[in-house]
């Protein structure tokens, strides 16, 4: 009869135990476990097996299934198929960096709870295993990014029937950490764009901190993109390297997907750019190398990378002795800046391309206007149609501005 099964103890005096279970072709096949230390280890075990069996859930365990061989061989190559390259990659790195070089060589059936805390407590003291130049632990962001990956791939093999269970289910997570956000203040951008004038891109840095675009979503751009007559630039591609091949795809979410308004100095500064780029074109004549109207090139017209764009930033900013931030803090200094000038969140979050309003609510809270008093005089000047100071208020003129913070 399938299900019945017995525990003996072995001549070392550990216990095992022996049960038949049907197969997946309605076969009887026997499953044996061996080395537990007690019997009724042996007999709780077997107990679990018998269970599962009745209802048609044992999952017999696979000969040789490592987490490296499941992980890089079965779950990621099927998952590459669903995401985006540049999602795909990510997760390879995650699994190749931080997870296999740990855990890789454990049997699947063998990873717990137990080691996947474990886990997560040595990232965040010597995660960094080849992935960059750094040595050290892992921030507490990054390890949860893996647990995200970890929890996908055996939620993956739970449906696979290649574990039983979901070891991350139950996983403690580092606590959350939120770390300081690097901005620069509206006067430190007028100061790096008054000394970037004769920059080739500086009408690039100019859009970067008038719209809060994403890296990508600015090298994506083509001039089909921006009505110059309308002030609007349309996002609709990004461009990306993934594992050193540049790649084009579709926005980060379909929030990102996007129209937005320019104001008038960045129209003016990137039809200065587009004359200067033409001027480029002609004199480089049949070497031309771009073909589709990108916005965002080298002299010969080909596509600037990711990377050197990046660095040069970084060294136009080290230039005007400013703090050192990344090109993608641009956007954050673009949404600190309008929120604080008094643009609703909701308009802020649009041009940003979040998916949800709570996203940019989340980022931002620090900047949001909030402080009790602010409330207070603001709510009693509606209500009761005096300023804070007691002043009378003479129609809705003369109401104190709502949602300006105090320096």
């Amino acid at each position: 009869m399938s299900g019945a099964g017995s525990v003996k103890q072995a001549a070392n005096g550990s216990w095992g135990f022996v049960v038949d279970v049907r197969g997946s072709n309605g076969d009887r096949k026997q499953v044996r476990r061996r080395g537990f230390r007690l019997k009724h280890e042996a007999t709780a075990a077997m107990a679990i097996v018998v269970a599962d069996n009745s209802r048609g859930e044992f999952v017999r365990p696979i000969k040789g299934l490592t987490v490296r061989k499941f992980l890089l061989e079965e779950w990621l190559p099927t998952k590459s198929r669903a995401v985006k390259q540049g999602t795909a990659e990510d997760y390879r790195k995650c699994l190749v960096h931080y997870v296999v070089p740990h855990i890789g060589d454990l049997k699947m059936a063998d990873v717990d709870v137990t080691t996947i805390n474990h886990l997560f407590s040595l990232l965040l003291v010597e995660g960094r295993t080849g992935g960059s130049w750094r040595s050290g632990g892992l921030s507490a962001k990054t390890v949860r990014n893996v647990a995200g990956v970890l929890n996908a791939a055996f939620k993956d093999a739970v449906i696979w029937k290649r574990v039983r269970y979901n070891p991350c289910s139950g996983a403690q997570l580092p606590r959350k950490s939120s770390p300081e956000m690097k901005v620069w203040s509206p006067a430190q951008i007028q100061r790096f764009m008054s000394g970037v004038g004769d920059d080739r891109h500086s009408a690039i840095w100019h859009l970067y901190f008038t719209t809060g675009l994403r890296r990508g979503e600015g090298l994506g751009l083509e001039w089909a993109d921006i009505d110059l007559t309308g002030g609007t630039v349309f996002i609709r591609r990004t461009v990306g390297d993934v594992a050193g091949v540049r790649v084009t795809d579709t926005p980060k979410t379909v929030g990102s997907k996007r129209r937005m308004a320019l104001d008038a100095g960045t129209v003016s500064a990137l039809r200065n750019w587009k004359r200067t780029q033409a001027a480029e074109r002609l004199l480089m004549g049949s070497g031309w190398r771009d073909t589709v109207g990108a916005v965002i090139t080298e002299p010969d017209g080909s596509r600037t990378s990711p990377q050197s764009l990046s660095r040069r930033f970084k060294e136009l900013a080290a230039s005007a002795g400013l703090p050192a931030i990344r090109l993608h803090d641009t956007r954050h200094s673009y949404a600190t800046a309008a929120l604080l000038a008094g643009v609703p969140v909701k308009v802020v979050s649009q041009r940003l391309g979040h998916s949800d309003v709570r996203i940019t609510l989340m980022t931002y809270a620090h900047v949001l206007p909030g402080d009790d008093e602010d409330a207070a005089d603001i709510a009693a000047a509606a209500i009761m149609g005096t300023s804070g100071s007691g002043r009378q208020l003479i129609g809705c003129e003369a109401a104190p501005q709502a949602f300006v913070t105090k320096s």
